[in-house]
């Protein structure tokens, strides 16, 4: 694991950003840096759906830190 990293610090944030059907969007942020670290391509229909996505992208993001 790289010196100062710390996976507390990484989040999941889901917001609305499209339009109807497809309004919601995901994107991985850690705190002290001022934009996302990665952004969902795809808008999804629900906001459950744009989470369990963004979560699955964050962990595979933290595993490729950790490595």
């Amino acid at each position: 694991m790289s010196e100062g990293f710390e996976p507390a610090d990484y989040s999941v944030v889901v917001k609305l950003r499209g339009n109807p059907p497809n309004l919601w969007r995901w994107r991985s942020t850690s705190a002290g840096r001022w934009g996302p670290l990665e952004s969902s391509p795809d808008f999804f229909s629900s906001m459950a759906a744009a989470a369990k996505d963004g979560k699955k992208a964050l962990a595979r993001l933290l595993a490729e830190q950790a490595a």
